[in-house]
């Protein structure tokens, strides 16, 4: 299993803007000094108020250098609102702001990126760049000097002192912040850690948990935890009542001791009461009651890393029953945003501000436990009241922070509509194998839209005529009934040999023959080559590399799916076709576009060779984007009319930037499809 890990007990700081709390520091005492002079000298006293107000209008004119007047431009970033679906919905008549952007704006399909990602999307959104240029290929990346895989959202330090983002690349609120014009971005991906910046951020995906995880629930259970759950995703903790009393623990960070790295812990009480289906839990300072199917308001914890050093966090308690069997989920810990261990925000101080305005909220950059319904820990309504407390939390925020905004880029994300599709396509898909006929959450997904719309019908409201506002999407969504196994494909035409004696590879590439294997499978779509000189044990030379290119490309579009004849792969992809730039070394030499219905697997992510090809998804993870990027555009809405066709998510950047009259870099890679907009005409 590969997880992020980040160590929270080395501990590290970032010094945002403290140029200027000096500079005002110094001014002041400067400043003092100076009016003690004139004071003493009350004949120049005038002089030095004319002084004064020639400074102020210098001061005023220099910090307006180069910004354009006030414009506005809010942008709503919704992860995975498919184009036609909502165009379905639309048409129904249930989503009557959308519709009214449509008629009296654009509304357009947005072709997505080669893949089709929200790691990658998101970032080319930022950057206006090519993977090859801001270098983030999929969620899962691998070394070549030693077939190690890694997130590629951060990275840290073998310190520990310091996390930095992977990618590369200007973002267009950065060259905003250059020209002096003002942004604010909220939960947009791949933004951890946060960047200085004129305005304010508060960093997205990318985000741990305390444990340094992208997010690891935990399970409490009285019921005998076979092998298998022991495996899964989530911590499961086998606990035993004496006299209806538990004492366990909750777990946080871990730290080296003796070369070794421990988890540190806190105590957890749970007093049972079977008779009336609930429980007493006391963690920290607190004590709350808990009722079978309740959710817990936030709980804070803090654990002590030294005398005067802690870490605090945030978490949530469900109890989905007491008997026969105690079964209670405990979220990932999050970091308390009043009191954050790392700097979540830019300022550092926004994070406590808006937790003192709205109160607590998540901060884990993945928020939804996708895992906890898939392994069965939570059931489908508890999975949605939690998506619930964490939209509701988000549109607290919105609403605060929209109130504040005068002037520049307003960038909010959400990724409601992309984790709800995940686990909800299947009651939408009449061929998935987890469909349910006539089943309560039949029109979850729709539901959800209707949501989306009526936080754009209140953005309208109160932004008014002079706002430009753009709804933007990274893809679109397509259902997932069945996993391809990639690195059994390459195993079965000869491509990929495992060890001796090994009939299936497990994780993280494992009983590969690397002396013998021309190229191997990871991430959700990716193929490499075993090259001489760029991988460890490579094999094969640049001279042979393109006959075999070409060789797995045609076989692959040979592929079918030998229960029903029909084609796996839509599109094959050759890297040097799709990716530009001085990162294209890292890339997949092959990316494989999937039909719809099909996926790369989960073991081939994590570059495992299991033993079948092919195998029916009965996941509730049953949506999907990760097929051929043509399947599954994102969608574009703008209250303004353009007249440019065929949209891509490489011109949001450029259109900002010329909105705002800003240069368009030449690196970017797409085209503004608005001309300079007067925010005061439509």
């Amino acid at each position: 299993m590969l997880l992020a890990y980040i160590d929270p007990s080395e501990g590290f700081l970032f010094v945002q803007n403290t140029v200027g709390f000096w500079s005002v520091l110094f001014s002041l005492l400067g400043g003092a000094a100076v009016l003690q002079f004139f004071l003493r000298r009350r004949k120049y006293l005038r002089w030095l108020l004319f002084l004064g107000i020639v400074l102020c209008i210098i001061g005023a004119v220099y910090m307006n250098r180069g910004s354009s007047s006030n414009k506005k431009v809010i942008v709503l970033a919704v992860d995975a609102m498919d184009p036609q679906l909502t165009e379905q919905l639309i048409r129904k008549g249930i989503l009557p702001h959308l519709r009214q952007l449509r008629e009296t704006g654009t509304f357009s399909p947005l072709s997505t990126t080669v893949p089709s990602e929200s790691v990658v999307a998101w970032t080319t959104f930022a950057t206006g760049l090519n993977p090859g240029q801001h270098g983030i290929f999929d969620f899962i990346m691998r070394s070549p000097q030693d077939y190690s895989l890694y997130l590629s959202l951060n990275e840290v330090t073998h310190s520990g002192e310091s996390i930095h983002r992977r990618s590369h690349g200007r973002s267009f609120w950065g060259i905003l912040s250059d020209n002096r014009v003002p942004s604010y971005i909220y939960f947009v991906p791949n933004t951890f850690p946060p960047e200085p910046l004129r305005g304010k951020m508060f960093s997205g995906m990318g985000v741990p948990d305390v444990t340094g995880m992208m997010g690891r629930y935990s399970f409490y259970t009285t019921k005998v935890i076979a092998k298998e759950s022991v495996e899964k995703r989530g911590r499961w903790i086998k606990v035993q009542p004496q006299k209806q009393e538990i004492h366990t623990v909750v777990y946080g960070p871990r730290r080296m001791r003796d070369a070794h790295a421990v988890s540190l812990t806190i105590p957890l009480h749970i007093a049972l009461f079977p008779a009336n289906d609930s429980v007493r839990i006391q963690i920290g300072k607190s004590r709350i009651d808990l009722k079978k199917g309740e959710w817990s308001s936030w709980q804070e914890v803090e654990f002590k890393l030294g005398w005067f050093k802690s870490i605090a966090g945030i978490v949530r308690f469900y109890l989905k029953r007491v008997s026969p069997e105690l079964e209670l989920y405990m979220t990932p810990v999050n970091f308390d945003p009043r009191k954050p261990f790392y700097p979540l925000s830019y300022p550092q101080n926004l994070a406590t501000q808006l937790a003192k305005k709205i109160g607590l909220f998540y901060t884990q950059g993945m928020p939804h436990d996708t895992w906890a319904l898939t392994e069965g820990v939570l059931d489908d309504t508890a999975f949605l009241a939690h998506a619930d407390m964490i939209l509701s939390e988000k549109e607290r925020i919105l609403k605060e922070e929209l109130n504040r905004f005068k002037r520049g880029v307003f960038v909010f994300y959400f990724d409601t509509l992309d984790m709800i599709q995940h686990m909800f396509w299947r009651f939408e898909d009449r061929a998935h194998p987890l469909y349910e006929q006539d089943s309560p959450y039949a029109k979850t997904i729709e539901r959800y839209y209707q949501r989306i719309d009526r936080i754009v019908g209140e953005i309208m409201a109160s932004a008014g005529k002079d706002t430009v506002l753009m709804v933007v999407s990274d893809h679109g969504f397509t259902s997932f009934r069945k996993s391809v196994h990639l690195n059994r494909w390459l195993f079965e035409h000869g491509y990929l040999s495992l060890k001796d004696g090994v009939q299936e590879g497990g994780d993280l590439l494992g009983g590969i023959d690397w002396s013998r294997t021309r190229a191997y499978a990871l991430g959700f779509g990716g193929i490499y080559l075993n090259k001489i000189g760029r991988e460890y044990l490579g094999v094969i030379s640049e001279q042979e590399s393109k006959e075999l290119t070409d060789k797995i490309v045609y076989d692959l579009r040979q592929f079918q799916d030998a229960e029903t004849g029909t084609p796996v792969v839509s599109t094959v992809y050759r890297a040097a076709d799709v990716f530009h730039g001085p990162f294209q070394k890292d890339a997949p030499d092959i990316f494989v576009g999937f039909a719809s219905g099909y996926r790369a697997s989960w073991q081939t992510a994590l570059g495992g060779t299991p033993a079948r090809l092919i195998e029916k998804n009965e996941k509730k993870w049953g949506g999907d984007h990760l097929v051929d990027p043509q399947l599954v555009p994102g969608v574009f809405f703008m209250n303004r009319k353009i007249q440019q066709q065929a949209l891509s998510l490489y011109d949001a950047a450029p259109s900002i930037l010329k909105i705002f009259n800003v240069a368009i870099p030449a690196t970017m890679k797409g085209r503004p499809v608005v001309e300079e907009i007067d925010t005061k005409n439509k």
